[in-house]
């Protein structure tokens, strides 16, 4: 598809140059030649017309016109070489016009020719330095006017009277050639300021791209973690009352009939909260799950343990609700954990949740008792739960610890900061 501009804008120095398609090419360089040629043939073509006086030029109406139409077709013809030679150019075209001018002594007849000259500095004006441009446009008017002066003073014109018809005929070549100048380089310099702007909407596309990425990266590794949380809650919740549905089975089998269906219930939910997070990461092009769980599901997460038959002692003390999220859910993160991790590999041990909100900081800890031997459980865990507890803690620029204590059991303990004009957030 052809763009309606006779010249387009070089994407790769920013010059203008004319068309790049060869049909827009043609088309600009035969309106050219056209306009030219028409006002060239007036003036001859209405001597022949006016009859009674003889033809005034010693050479015959046929080789004028040709000459004329020549002349006018190479001046066109030459405005293809105005993107690599625009100096050469404005030579050629200029160069045409004199011979043409001052050869058939018919000055006045050619001031047509005024068009293409001032589009081959149109041309090279888009192209050159500002400086080299203006000076381009004084040596064609100069030029101009040194050898149409010498032609009107051959003719035997007195100076006063040649220096006034060298000048009306050079303003009229001048103001096109100097209008010519002044719009190449306005517009050679929309073009390169267009070139600045396509290259900053670039560059933003590109920066917009890598943080598009970076924040789907940030989002699947979120879920990641998401996942290994419902994995690690849930998979201790089993292990818990399928234990404990071993331990009764052999004295009440109803009983142990009911924690088996606890069982079933227990991995519909796990399976549930996986099809969520996995949800999650299916979804690239829509923003992160809003189900992300913090201090505010508290209860809900220590009534899950207590319904499994894990001894839970909450105490928490501080306004938790106003904590900003990202305080709050890796708060939370680190609770859920600890609970599993003593369900886990401490069942039936009770387990000690404080949780201490002050104005700068907000401290969990969370103790369990020695374990209880129930068996093997390596490999149950994921292997990298702490460790990404201890990532999102660090972050924050928190403490966190975690280890085995004096009487046997296990100490989760981690303290994150608070800015204190946050402390109202939502």
């Amino acid at each position: 598809m052809t763009s309606p501009p006779l010249v387009t804008t070089d994407t790769a120095n920013s010059h203008i140059a004319l068309q790049g398609s060869a049909r827009a090419s043609w088309f600009f360089v035969v309106a050219v030649f056209l306009t030219t040629v028409v006002q060239a043939l007036v003036s001859p073509t209405v001597a022949l017309l006016e009859g009674g006086q003889p033809w005034p030029l010693p050479v015959p109406v046929g080789a004028v016109y040709v000459l004329l139409t020549l002349g006018c077709a190479v001046q066109a013809g030459v405005l293809f070489l105005s993107q690599r030679l625009p100096r050469s150019t404005i030579v050629v075209v200029v160069g045409i016009h004199l011979a043409l001018a001052t050869g058939l002594s018919v000055p006045t007849w050619l001031m047509g020719m005024s068009l293409p000259i001032s589009v081959a500095i149109f041309l090279a004006a888009t192209r050159l330095a500002a400086a080299r441009a203006i000076a381009w446009c004084v040596v064609v008017i100069l030029a101009e006017s040194v050898v149409l002066l010498w032609w009107v003073m051959t003719t035997g014109a007195s100076l006063t009277a040649a220096v006034g018809w060298m000048a009306a005929q050079v303003v009229s070549m001048a103001a096109p050639a100097v209008g010519g100048t002044a719009l190449g380089l306005w517009w050679s310099v929309k073009a390169r300021r267009m070139r600045v702007a396509r290259q900053q909407a670039e560059l933003a596309a590109r920066e917009h791209d890598d943080r598009v990425a970076d924040a789907q990266r940030r989002e699947r590794a979120r879920i990641a973690q998401e996942l290994h949380d419902i994995a690690g809650q849930h998979l201790a919740g089993l292990i818990t009352l399928a234990d404990a549905a071993l331990k009764v089975a052999p004295t009440h089998a109803g009983q142990a009939l009911a924690l088996m269906q606890d069982v079933r219930d227990e991995g519909r939910f796990a399976a549930a909260g996986l099809a969520g997070a996995l949800a999650d990461l299916r979804a690239g092009d829509v923003g992160p799950s809003d189900a992300t769980q913090d201090l505010r599901h508290l209860e809900e997460l220590v009534g899950f343990w207590r319904a499994r038959g894990v001894a839970v002692a909450l105490t928490a003390t501080g306004d938790l609700d106003s904590l900003p999220a990202v305080v709050s859910a890796t708060a939370f993160r680190c609770t859920q954990e600890a609970l599993t991790n003593a369900a886990k590999h401490a069942p039936g041990a009770p387990v000690d949740v404080r949780i201490s909100r002050n104005a700068v900081s907000i401290a969990v800890t969370v103790s369990n008792g020695p374990a209880v031997p129930v068996g093997d459980l390596s490999g149950i865990g994921l292997g990298w739960g702490l460790g990404g507890i201890r990532e999102r803690v660090e972050i924050l620029g928190g403490s966190f610890s975690a280890g085995a204590d004096a009487g046997g059991g296990w100490t989760l303990a981690v303290g994150i900061p608070v800015a204190s004009d946050e402390g109202t957030a939502p």
